[in-house]
């Protein structure tokens, strides 16, 4: 059998289109006695996600959307902000070495993680106009980047991307979809909660209410975690719309919550 999906932000309908269209394609390379083009997974179609909300600016368009992604973890998506993903080999958290480097001195320690903010910020230092916000991540950093008014898919932007190390993968995910993306909660995962084993969207009835179920143990099971530490702030404050960004990604991911793991 053979199954395409396709995708839309205005309707099912189009939707539909899209999906009528790659299936043909599919069929076309068949019949030709070609390999079925199997590059529908990450990366190369638009993941196939459940949108929870749309955050417009101040004339109305589309600034962000938060999305339920294929293993139920919310995330943020916008291209009015730079997020760099910073990956740490066997990330733990650093403790007072953090705090010497972003109090102004020197850290001794010279661990992947503490090699890794430093980078960060040599970034903020050669970037003084941009404001730069440090987040800790269960496997590194995660670094926001405001007032730098670059698209994501800008050169700029993957310069921007590459001084501050951030992971390949996610940089050319970044300019492929000219966004950029931020998980808001936990890897169920690390909550003790397998993924959940219905693709959005449900096909029928059990399937809905299977996914219901799921969401209402990974809600359960994540109450004890949270996504981000907040580590630092540099430089200028953030517009509006920024700023409007940063909270909701702040009061969900829980960064305030520093009593909570992180997952």
């Amino acid at each position: 059998m053979v199954t395409a999906w396709g995708w839309s932000t205005r309707s099912a309908d189009e939707a539909l289109a899209v999906a009528d269209e790659r299936l043909a394609h599919s069929l076309k390379a068949i019949r030709a006695g070609l390999a079925r083009d199997k590059r529908g997974s990450y990366g190369w179609a638009p993941p196939r996600e459940e949108t929870l909300q749309e955050i417009p600016d101040a004339e109305g368009a589309l600034a962000a959307i938060v999305s339920r992604n294929r293993y139920g973890a919310e995330v943020l998506g916008t291209d009015r902000l730079l997020i760099a993903d910073v990956d740490v080999p066997a990330a733990r958290s650093v403790g007072r070495s953090l705090r010497k480097l972003f109090g102004g001195r020197t850290s001794a320690d010279d661990s992947p993680r503490s090699r890794a903010l430093r980078g960060i910020e040599s970034f903020a230092a050669t970037h003084p106009a941009l404001g730069v916000h440090v987040y800790e991540t269960y496997g590194g950093f995660r670094v926001v980047v405001t007032g730098a008014g670059l698209a994501p898919d800008a050169p700029e932007a993957a310069a921007m991307f590459e001084q501050l190390g951030t992971d390949e993968i996610y940089g050319h995910l970044c300019r492929k979809y000219n966004t950029c993306r931020a998980r808001l909660t936990p890897k169920p995962w690390r909550c003790g909660l397998r993924a959940p084993q219905i693709l959005w969207p449900p096909t029928s009835a059990d399937e809905a209410a299977a996914a219901a179920q799921w969401l209402s143990q990974y809600r359960s099971a994540s109450a004890g975690f949270a996504t981000c530490r907040l580590v630092t702030r540099l430089g200028p404050p953030p517009d509006a719309l920024e700023a409007q960004l940063i909270d909701l990604h702040d009061r969900t991911t829980r960064v305030a919550e520093t009593h909570l793991r992180l997952a």
